[in-house]
């Protein structure tokens, strides 16, 4: 029974006038994206592995410090929400820089409990936001609970009517429909910048920098993308939306992510920007740099502090903010009960590993090394860290220094 389409509806569709104004909007669209330089951070390990929840240990201990601030938001999303008489609507949440999802899922699992206790018959909806990029396998693996040894998760029939999406959409850009979000999160992810703003001389991130330039420049990229980042949730975010973020910080102390000396002697980025000058050679060296910053807590609370200012205008407003060290996990277990050295730097460098590997193979290929040199050649500089970590233990760790910053959307 199928009619083929008469010639007037044809000439409607594939008209010029209609496809050049297509084209035009599709232009205007893609000229509202944030620029952004791709192949920044790419997932290190086997894809569907869920390699990086399984490597990083810490961020399980970062995030559990966020349930307290996070609970404390959805009692007050639960008010704006019968304020608003939307009660029985979706209850929307965003995960924002998921990686591969298994590190706040024990976080999301509160959550959603919270709230199905609360709002009996509203769905739920979890939204995952990551780079195109993201190794997407593990996140659906790890929410559906079908990773051998993964976090217990949500969908495990405790709570019904609950369901997942993803979104591709870098968070420099709005990822979900205007108004849409209750609940918005995330940790460890927002100190990348879209663009490496200048080269670093002297290191190889812009924490360990004593070039005033360098430290300049890099201080102005993390303020325009903190706005941006900041100016793109409020769109998404319910009125009386709420959004709890743990990002990586330079704290009063000058400590930051591997760097908490006294209590541990030597510092992670400082060591790796030893082993690959020696590794790499100055070409190569100096063609590495991380593109992201490690903000101060007052650079982040920087958006929110003039009421004429964009942030503050498009109703967002400071609920409170402040900087906090979690330990490595995998050095105090060091410290407590010792072991075989060469046992222990195989099991912590790895954790140091899945967010730089990408850097190193990308500056190496940046500076013309054709890209297996590339692989091999960062795969000799993690070898000596590993030798380097067993040689004294005690010495080397990823102590997490972090920004926890509450965020609320006016109702």
């Amino acid at each position: 029974n199928f009619a083929p389409p008469r010639r007037s509806d044809m000439a409607r569709v594939h008209s010029p006038a209609r496809l050049l104004s297509a084209v035009r909007r599709e232009r205007r669209a893609l000229s509202q994206l944030v620029a952004e330089t791709g192949g920044k951070h790419v997932p290190f390990g086997e894809r569907g592995s869920g390699h990086y929840s399984a490597a990083t240990k810490g961020c399980f201990d970062v995030i559990a410090r966020c349930q307290g601030p996070a609970l404390a938001a959805l009692d007050r999303v639960f008010g704006a929400r019968r304020r608003a008489g939307v009660v029985g609507s979706p209850f929307n949440l965003a995960d924002f820089g998921t990686a591969d999802g298994g590190t706040s899922l024990p976080l999301f699992r509160v959550l959603v409990h919270a709230i199905r206790a609360e709002e009996p018959s509203s769905p739920i909806v979890v939204a995952y936001e990551d780079q195109a990029q993201n190794d997407w396998q593990s996140v659906f693996h790890m929410t559906q609970g079908t990773l051998p040894n993964g976090p217990p998760g949500y969908l495990d029939g405790s709570v019904d009517n609950v369901y997942v999406v993803a979104s591709g959409t870098s968070f420099y850009n709005q990822c979900f429909a205007p108004g849409s979000i209750d609940f918005a999160f995330s940790a460890t992810a927002m100190h990348w910048l879209t663009q490496l703003p200048a080269d670093i001389p002297d290191a190889l991130h812009s924490a360990c920098t004593e070039d005033p330039a360098a430290r300049d420049a890099f201080a102005a990229q993390a303020a325009t993308d903190w706005r941006q980042i900041m100016l793109m949730r409020a769109r998404e975010l319910r009125p009386g939306g709420q959004m709890v973020i743990a990002n990586f910080a330079k704290d009063t102390h000058g400590r930051f992510l591997g760097q908490s000396f006294p209590r541990v002697k030597e510092s992670m980025h400082h060591t790796f920007s030893e082993l690959w000058r020696e590794v790499a050679g100055p070409e190569v060296y100096r063609a590495t740099n991380f593109p992201n910053e490690y903000r101060s807590l007052e650079a982040c609370a920087a958006p929110f502090e003039s009421a004429a200012g964009p942030v503050r205008a498009a109703g967002l407003r400071l609920i409170a903010a402040e900087t906090a060290l979690v330990e490595c996990p995998f050095h105090t277990e060091w410290v407590q009960s010792g072991g075989d050295a060469a046992a222990y730097a195989a099991r912590f460098v790895p954790t140091t590993r899945t967010w730089s590997n990408s850097t190193f193979v990308s500056g190496a290929v940046k500076a013309g090394v054709p890209d297996h040199e590339a692989v091999a050649m960062t795969d000799e500089m993690f070898a000596q860290y590993t030798a380097r970590v067993a040689a004294a233990p005690a010495d080397h760790a990823m102590d997490y220094v972090h920004s926890y910053v509450q965020v609320a959307k006016q109702d």
